[in-house]
């Protein structure tokens, strides 16, 4: 058991800091309306450890995350406290739906929405605070770049800060999905290749969930 819990630990610290590792390296795509605002693989192994070792270790890996990023990263402090809170806050979400103890799927996706609605919420404010009180120079290259998409002006500042937000809301609706959708077809994939199991951690988080779920209502799959 001690054996099992020290390697859980060092698999949620391996893949934050995986995940630090592919936040530094050039695999990234901009998103094309609001060019500083990137989509990222970073996030992949933190959702993996979710779904592979649970709540409490992906939310290890999320810290560790954020501590390697605050050494190596980019903006520092800012930029890696902000990519801690968005992946933070869906984790949050996640973890949310898989207690309301529904069908996998259904948490799955019910966790989705939430890790969504809270992850807008709070980089929402972040971007607030960002363009409106630290640094207005943003908020004028990202009109720039809005107008130049959309083929149209803005006239004063309500409406640029209001597009800001809503495209900057959008890429963290896409963002979410982004990293959560290859994190869980890898794992479906390990388990239909282990039968659930792996070495020494035994079995996958989300297969003993799916377990669970079966035995509340054999119906469900």
């Amino acid at each position: 058991m001690r054996l099992r819990a020290n390697l859980i630990i060092s698999s949620s610290t391996f893949l934050g800091a995986l995940a630090a590792l592919l936040a530094t390296l050039p695999l990234y795509v901009h998103f094309p309306i609001i060019p500083y605002l990137r989509f990222e693989a970073a996030e992949i192994p933190i959702v993996f450890a979710f779904l592979i070792l649970g709540p409490e270790p992906a939310f290890l890996s999320s810290v560790i995350y954020w501590i390697v990023l605050l050494l190596v990263g980019e903006f520092t402090p800012i930029g890696p406290t902000m990519k801690f809170v968005a992946v933070f806050t869906m984790l949050l979400g996640l973890w949310l739906g898989f207690r309301t103890r529904r069908s996998p799927r259904v948490s799955l996706f019910i966790g989705s929405c939430l890790g969504c609605l809270f992850r807008v919420l709070a980089m929402s404010i972040f971007n607030y605070v960002i363009v409106v009180i630290m640094f207005p120079e943003f908020i004028e290259v990202a009109a720039a770049s809005i107008s130049a998409v959309l083929g149209t002006g803005f006239l004063s500042y309500i409406p640029v800060l209001a597009a800001v937000l809503v495209f900057t809301a959008i890429f963290n609706v896409l963002h979410v999905i982004i990293s959560i959708t290859p994190a869980y077809l890898l794992v479906r994939y390990i388990v239909r290749i282990k039968g659930g199991g792996l070495p020494i951690i035994g079995k996958a988080w989300y297969v003993e969930v799916v377990r669970a779920a079966s035995r509340r209502s054999p119906q469900r799959s």
